[in-house]
């Protein structure tokens, strides 16, 4: 996510379009390659559709939530694409492993360490809340499997979401976060990286 001065579009809408399809796939290829690629038509379907739905879920809260509080601080805020960041998603999703960077919420008018902290934190944030509740929901629902799988599905895409954006490195949020405050990036990296071992540990 960068952070300065520069000139909004009109076309966000389908950049986040083009990202949220593209991380579906990449996030759908991925399960494949688990499953050694064999996969029946129904199965291929079923899991498109969930990884769709995760993916709409996690990506936009995600992105909404940079907004959010990017406005709050009163600056401006606009998704784009990162055209290099969508080939490596799909890329290393034929290894069963989703660089999750297609773009990122650019803002500007916002100065300082601990707005822009907490402008990047907002993010992860978010998808560390809902994939919490997902989680929840999915162990009680665990009796009604075609339920539970798709809070399952919605948990742990939020938590690999959030516990790769707060990698600290470049321009995820993770360096912005450890740029403003060690100690909150220490606590919420820890907290994204428990959970998500958690989930996927129980499902």
């Amino acid at each position: 996510m960068r952070y300065n001065n520069m000139d909004f579009r009109t076309t966000e809408a389908e950049d986040i379009l083009i990202a949220v399809l593209t991380l579906t796939f990449a996030f759908t290829i991925a399960k494949f390659s688990r499953n050694g690629f064999h996969e029946t038509i129904f199965g291929a379907l079923y899991i498109l559709l969930i990884s769709f739905i995760a993916v709409l879920t996690a990506f936009l809260s995600h992105e909404l939530a940079h907004r959010q509080v990017a406005r709050k601080f009163g600056g401006h805020s606009e998704f784009r694409i990162w055209p290099m960041g969508l080939l490596g998603s799909i890329f290393m999703s034929f290894f069963g492993f989703v660089a999750a960077a297609p773009g990122a919420v650019n803002i500007g008018g916002i100065y300082g360490n601990e707005r822009i902290g907490k402008t990047a934190l907002a993010g992860p944030g978010t998808n560390i809340v809902l994939g919490t509740v997902f989680m929840a929901i999915a162990i009680v629902t665990f009796l009604i499997p075609p339920i539970s799988s798709v809070f399952v599905s919605l948990s742990q895409i939020n938590l690999y979401l959030a516990t790769f954006n707060l990698i600290p490195f470049g321009p995820l949020d993770g360096f912005k976060v450890f740029t403003w405050d060690l100690r909150t990036f220490a606590v919420v990296f820890a907290i994204s990286i428990f959970l998500s071992v958690l989930s996927f540990a129980i499902f």
